[in-house]
């Protein structure tokens, strides 16, 4: 069995951070990535995706994002980016190496791998947010005859040229997909069960995430009012299109964990009938869509911007660490758990992951540098 002080399972950007401040303080790490390149779930990503968050705001620890980039990074800059963060800063992966099982064994940890098991003092679960795409199991959905996928398996807009598509979800992947599909003369509506919370990406120059980190202190009570403000300023009623206001924004936050929809087009295309808003699919019937509202539509392709699932059930799930959603179990802001296995970069938040994973990168190394292991 081989031994390590650290064992890193992700090369993603969460990984990446925690190993370059491991090294900085000189204590050795193993990092582990089942693909073959850092940061793989960006650089599969559709073509036109740039990040919802600033420039200046999403950099990892020590080294920032060039300002070439421009203020609102693309996916292949980013990408970029991550490759030249971890050779700048020494961090080597071993590509190709699954993490499949980590259980607590005679005082230290075990992660059982595609290579074999592996021994440690600290675990840093660095996996993502995104590990597995979510697609409801609506009735029908397997007979339904049009073309069907997920978001993740998108990547331009080219093969749905001058076809009808729904796209069903309104998050930021699904609202930039379908202000995409526009430009090669889609037909496109949207399917929305939960009207989202909508900002702008920036006001008057400010990126809303900016705001976002000031206020983000304030209590559930003061922050309901506020949002819901920002949302008035910043964005004309959708009420006539269907897209509500939250009555309590950061409440619905809470209840779903959906992040809002940080808008540069999809409100002027919905409001100018481009983009058609509709209800929450209820199930599928041949070429066929249902509706919530007993209505059907018959889209060419449909689109399902549903989100993602972390997936940490076989890693880690049977060590209690899991909360009912299957995210990690709060602790303090960088969510450590006892006896030296930490997460980073798998929590909701509304100040921008990317900039949360940078100070939870940098809380984690200090954790593991400060020693002994011990209950946190």
């Amino acid at each position: 069995m081989v031994a390590a002080q650290t064992i890193v399972i992700g090369a993603g950007p969460a990984g990446l951070g925690v190993a370059a401040e491991l090294i900085g303080r000189g204590l050795p790490c193993t990092v582990l990535d089942s693909r073959d390149v850092v940061g793989s779930s960006w650089a599969d990503r559709y073509d036109g995706l740039h990040l919802h968050t600033a420039r200046w705001l999403s950099g990892s620890p020590g080294i920032r994002i060039p300002p070439s980039v421009g203020p609102w990074v693309s996916r292949d800059d980013y990408h970029h980016y991550l490759g030249y963060y971890a050779r700048r800063r020494g961090v080597r992966v071993d590509f190709g190496i699954t993490a499949e099982r980590v259980d607590r064994v005679d005082g230290r940890w075990r992660v059982d791998t595609s290579a074999g098991s592996m021994a440690c003092d600290h675990v840093v679960v660095a996996t993502g947010l995104c590990r597995r795409p979510a697609t409801p199991r609506w009735p029908g959905l397997a007979g339904f005859t049009g073309t069907l996928l997920h978001s993740a398996a998108y990547r331009a807009p080219g093969p749905f040229r001058g076809r009808q598509v729904l796209v069903v979800g309104a998050g930021n992947s699904g609202t930039e997909i379908a202000v995409e599909l526009l430009d090669v003369g889609a037909r496109v509506s949207v399917s929305v069960r939960t009207p989202p919370g909508i900002v702008r990406r920036s006001t008057l120059g400010v990126p809303s995430q900016a705001i976002g980190l000031a206020v983000h202190p304030l209590p559930e009570a003061v922050l309901n009012p506020v949002m819901g403000m920002f949302r008035r300023v910043s964005v004309p009623d959708m009420s006539g299109y269907g897209l509500p206001a939250p009555e309590a924004p950061y409440s619905q936050f809470l209840r779903t964990g959906t992040i809002p929809v940080l808008d540069y087009g999809f409100v002027s295309a919905v409001r100018d009938r481009r983009i058609r808003v509709v209800p929450a699919v209820k199930g599928f019937d041949g070429d066929r869509v249902l509706l919530a509202d007993d209505r059907t539509c018959v889209p060419d392709a449909v689109i399902c911007a549903t989100g993602y699932q972390a997936g940490l059930e076989s890693l880690v799930g049977h060590l209690g660490v899991l909360d009912g959603r299957g995210m990690p179990v709060a602790g303090d802001r960088t969510l450590p758990q006892p006896h030296g296995l930490h997460f980073v970069g798998i929590t909701l938040t509304l100040t921008g992951l990317l900039h949360e994973i940078a100070g939870q990168a940098r809380h984690v190394a200090a954790a593991i540098a400060a020693g002994p292991v011990g209950v946190r």
